[in-house]
């Protein structure tokens, strides 16, 4: 699946990631390759059998040059994980951000430039084979945004001192943002001091396509090919007003206000091509079709506001997650698979729940962590990975991690290039499971 990913400037403390960003949002983050030998293979072929096949530390002491970087004193959990150029990127809660080789899970390089840099997130540039490191600084007080990319060619060879810096010319002070859009190869970011939008090239992130200056925009989505702004309205009035532009140009195709129950809450708002959806508090959902003016509406009983909302580009559908729920519903109203034996598990000390979920970039597999069924007489159930498949919503494949480890599964992501199935713990090591 595509990524789309923001980061929200804000000050945060020493050792703490910040805040900000939205959990629908962060679920669309994730970056992954193409696939390749195993095309052919059915999805059940490639997701069984998985065997530990090693693990990475970020905190071991079996490297001289390493035991006296300062930001690896303390160990902390893993929170992201990207895999990119044959290197496993973990990202810790306390800011460390470390590469391994995939092949020999050894350690290559620490990406934090110093002790005073806090890495907030990382985003895997496939346009330019780049590696884009998001971070804060205490010389500011951890409250702007500053963003650099790594060539992964030289992340591979060890060397993490190498890089561009990106956006200089913005201010990402709160509440200023960045926000990396995959299907578009776009980035959009906003200056708060400047009071505008700005779209750049994903290929060449220094060019600037074109602003939008910051004119009553309550909100921003992206969808492929297009951005719709949510314009700020009087609440009297009934309507929202509406602004769906072209990604490439900036150019706008249709402005039209959309009726909304007055004094309701917009809990979700979306296009999908020529779709609406729209969600306020204790109301249905509507599902707008902005051809024809036709609405689709889906009881609140039967569709609740869910807690994160992710379109599903592939299959012209869309999961909602609500609790420990997962469900897929079609843009006619019908709900089309519930998964089975699927009762999502989030761990007590991870704050952002998409850590542990993952979707591949084809959107036809969702990895999670899931309390397991059928143990009778045990007052916690244990919690394993869970393997999806999304368009039947049948279970392919468990992992338990338990059998090597005890510490708490913190972060989940998938290489598709290799078919590996990866997993970050409270304790700053990486499990990699290979079929």
């Amino acid at each position: 699946m595509g990524s789309r990913r923001k980061e929200q400037a804000g000050e945060v403390q020493r050792g703490r990631r910040g805040v900000g960003t939205s959990l629908c949002t962060r679920m669309r983050r994730r970056e992954t390759g193409e696939f390749r030998n195993f095309v052919k293979r059915s999805v059940r072929e490639r997701f069984s059998n998985f065997r530990l096949r090693g693990v990475c530390d970020v905190f071991a002491a079996d490297d001289v040059s390493y035991t006296s970087h300062d930001l690896l004193g303390h160990r902390s959990k893993i929170l992201e994980i990207v895999c990119a150029g044959g290197l496993i990127f973990g990202l810790t809660d306390s800011g460390v951000c470390v590469a391994f080789d995939m092949d020999s899970r050894c350690r290559r390089c620490v990406l934090n430039s110093s002790a005073n840099e806090v890495v907030r997130s990382l985003f895997h540039n496939k346009s330019n084979k780049t590696l884009i490191i998001v971070s804060v600084y205490a010389s500011d007080a951890y409250s702007s945004l500053r963003c650099r990319a790594c060539r992964l060619e030289d992340l591979r060879l060890g060397v993490a001192d190498r890089s561009t810096d990106l956006f200089t010319t913005e201010s990402l002070k709160w509440p200023g943002f960045v926000e990396f859009d995959d299907v578009n190869q776009k980035v959009l970011t906003y200056s708060a001091k400047e009071k505008v939008y700005k779209v750049w090239n994903m290929a060449d992130p220094t060019a600037v396509l074109y602003s939008m200056p910051d004119l009553h925009i309550s909100e921003i989505k992206i969808s492929p090919g297009i951005m719709l702004l949510v314009l700020n309205s009087s609440d009297r009035d009934g309507q929202v007003p509406l602004r769906i532009l072209s990604i490439e140009t900036g150019q706008v195709l249709r402005e039209f206000k959309q009726v909304v129950q007055q004094g309701k809450k917009i809990d979700v708002i979306e296009q999908f091509n020529q779709k609406l959806l729209l969600k306020q508090a204790d109301a249905p959902l509507a599902i707008v079709d902005l051809l024809d003016s036709t609405v689709i509406k889906v009881p609140n009983k039967k569709f609740l506001t869910p807690l994160a909302f992710i379109l599903l580009y592939e299959h012209q559908c869309f999961l909602a997650f609500r609790e420990t729920e997962v469900l897929l519903w079609n843009f006619r109203g019908e709900l089309v698979s519930v998964f089975d034996d699927h009762k999502l598990s989030f761990p007590s000390s991870v704050d952002d729940h998409t850590s542990v979920i993952f979707i591949t970039h084809h959107q036809d597999v969702i990895i999670s962590l899931c309390e397991e069924s059928g143990h009778r007489g045990w007052r916690l159930r244990p919690v394993t990975i869970h393997v999806s498949h999304i368009s039947t919503g049948k279970c392919l494949a468990r992992i338990d991690w338990h059998a090597v480890n005890a510490a708490e599964i913190t972060s989940l992501s998938y290489n598709e290039e290799r078919g590996d199935i990866i997993a970050g713990n409270a304790n700053g090591q990486i499990q990699i499971w290979s079929n």
